[in-house]
Formats: C-alpha cells, structure tokens, sequence
C-alpha cells in the first residue's frame, strides 16, 4: 500500500517530436498559395512534425519515456503508476498503456490504463496522478501523453492539414513539500458541442465499412471520409475564444489567485490567432505569454506538455515560479492546471526534441 502524500509535482518532463517535417511551402503545393494563405496567417505555423507511416502515438511516448528516466536516472522501479494519453491507440484491446508496461520494463505492482483525451489531456492526465498520489494509491506516476492526429486528417482536407502535427511528452509526478507543486484543476465540459471535432467512424456507433470511406466534400472545398477528423472551426474557434477565458478566471478564483500571480500562461497550442485573443481577453501581458506552434504545429493533447518542457527550454518556467495551463478542445472540454515550482525544482527538458526515425523505439506487441 502507497503511503498518502499531502503534494504533488512534476519531477520530469521530455518531449518528443517526429522527424518528418510538412512545411508550408508543401502546403502551398497541396492546396494553391491563394487558397491558404489567409489559413497559414491565422494559424502560425510554419512546419509540422509528423510521423512516418510506420510509427505510432506509443513509439513516440516510448521513447520520450525512455530519454527522460535515462536523463533524470529515475529508478523505474518507484513508478507504480502508468498513464498513457491518447486518440490514438495501438489498438482497441489491450490498453496501449499494457503494451508501453512491458517494454519500459516496469514491476508488476503498477497500475496502468488508458485515457482517450483530445487536446485538454494534459490537465486531465495531471489531475488524475496527482489525485491517486494524494489518496495513497499511488507514490510515482508515469504519464505519457502521445498523439499522431495526422493520421486521422484526410491529406485534401486544407483546414486541418494546416494545422496539425504529431509529438508526444513523458511527465513523473512525484510528492514535493507541502505549499508547492500541484495547486489545483479546474475541468469542464459542454458536451452538446461534441457534435463540433469528431471522427465519425471507427467505434461502436458508427462501424468501418466501405460506405465510411466515401470522399466528402463541404462547402468551403475541404475533403474528408467518416473515418477522418471533421471540425466545424467556426463553432471551435467561438467555445475556445469565449469558455477559455471563463475557466481560467474561475481556477484563479477558486485558488485565490490573479493574473499578477501567475508568472507564465501556456496555452493549448491550437492556432496563434486563438491564443492571441485568449491572451488579450485575459491581459495576460506579453512577457507571460508562451508559443511555439510556429516550429511543430497543433499536436492536440502532447501540445501543452511540449510547451512546458519547450518553456523550460527557453528559460521562459523558473524554480519557485508559478504556471498556469490550459488545454481546450474536442468533447467540448477544457482543463486548466496551476503549478508552483518548488525552489530546486529541474524537470528535464531537449533543447532538440526531434528524434531520428532510426532512433524510434516500437511499442508494438
């Protein structure tokens, strides 16, 4: 039995990126310079990671697993606790998490599962360890958090292609010292708008067959299938500008707390346009604001995790400081996470997070 901790915090952080790349230069060719100018504008990117067609969310998390416990020379024997964070499963049965266990090489008292989150896992994911942490359950958890959404975008599909990238991040949380660390979640979900950043086809509801693959085209020219992401940006863009700002300010209530409080504010890496306006509304000044979407695109729930480890990176997240997350999407979902850095506080973080196809691990059976 896991003795009962009064705080949690993050002890390790590694993000992970694929080493192809989608520039937008390629983009352009796809889809006409006219056609995505004003898209590529909105959405800051400039180049995509992503995956070859061989690797997979687990080979990403794997290895951003394996870099960090060989940096921070964790004991892996602690972690008796395994999350792995994903759209996209290796399979349907078992649970990913099952298949990373055995070749992380983990002791068999370590509970492991899956959580199917979009782009807010990140305080999801952080709430659920630190939770099992604080009760006892657990003393050391493993969290990874790994999506290859490119996978899942329909390649004539302009408004998602333009966007999106694969990565992945492995995250310890471990107890610290009481009045630091984990300070409080604030999750959320306004599931009639589900409707909004779906794939269709693939689960119970809605079988694959050869009637989901028929090509689709809307009325703004984009093409996709059943069993592509779909997303009616418009009513995404309006719930994120909108419930973003509400939830961030009811965390810093709740907490007693201001934006003067908070030294850093990393958002969901969605589109620049969105985290401006976000920013704006919130009066976040300029020097607590934190992007880098231009360099690896909208990776859905490993974005906020790669945005802290890049922020560490940049020297952007200090010991003793305070950080404030908020991740925001499909469902309609939203997390906000605040974190006080303990004084000695190092998680480790690449300045070059890109790894080599040949450096891949597999997490295949």
């Amino acid at each position: 039995m896991a003795s009962v901790h009064s705080g949690t915090t993050i002890l390790g952080l590694a993000a992970v990126l694929p080493a192809g790349v989608v520039d937008n230069e390629e983009i352009a060719r796809r889809f006409g310079e006219r056609e995505t100018a004003s898209a590529i504008k909105m959405s800051g990117v400039r180049e995509r990671r992503v995956t070859n067609s061989g690797q997979c969310a687990s080979d990403l998390a794997l290895t951003a697993a394996e870099r960090l416990i060989q940096s921070t020379g964790f004991d892996r024997s602690l972690i008796d606790l395994l999350i792995f964070v994903s759209q996209t499963p290796d399979y349907k049965i078992p649970t990913t998490a099952s298949v990373l266990h055995g070749k992380l090489g983990l002791r068999e008292c370590c509970a492991t599962f899956d959580v199917n989150q979009a782009c807010s896992a990140y305080p999801y994911s952080l709430s659920i360890a630190h939770s099992m942490i604080s009760s006892g359950v657990s003393n050391y958890a493993l969290v990874l958090n790994g999506d290859t959404l490119t996978k899942l975008i329909h390649p004539r599909d302009r408004s998602l292609a333009v966007l999106h990238g694969d990565a992945a991040a492995a995250t310890i949380v471990g107890p610290c010292a009481e009045g630091y660390g984990l300070e409080g979640f604030v999750l959320g979900t306004a599931g009639s708008g589900a409707k909004h950043l779906l794939v269709p086809a693939g689960g119970s509801r809605l079988p694959c067959g050869p009637e989901t693959r028929d090509e689709q085209t809307d009325e703004s020219g984009c093409v996709h299938t059943d069993e592509n992401l779909v997303m009616d940006g418009p009513a995404v863009f309006h719930f994120s500008v909108y419930k973003v700002p509400e939830a961030i300010r009811g965390a810093l209530s709740e907490l007693g707390l201001t934006i003067d409080d908070i030294d850093t504010v990393i958002l969901h890496q969605a589109n620049k346009t969105m985290m401006d306006l976000i920013y704006r509304t919130l009066r976040v000044p300029p020097e607590k604001r934190f992007y880098c979407i231009e360099q690896m695109g909208n990776s859905s729930g490993p974005s906020t995790p790669v945005a802290l480890a890049e922020a560490w990176r940049q020297g952007k997240v200090r010991p003793g400081s305070r950080t404030l997350m908020c991740s925001f999407g499909a469902g309609l979902t939203w997390g906000v996470a605040v974190i006080r850095w303990p004084a000695d506080a190092d998680p480790v973080h690449y300045s070059e997070p890109v790894v080599p196809d040949e450096e891949m691990l597999s997490a295949a059976l």
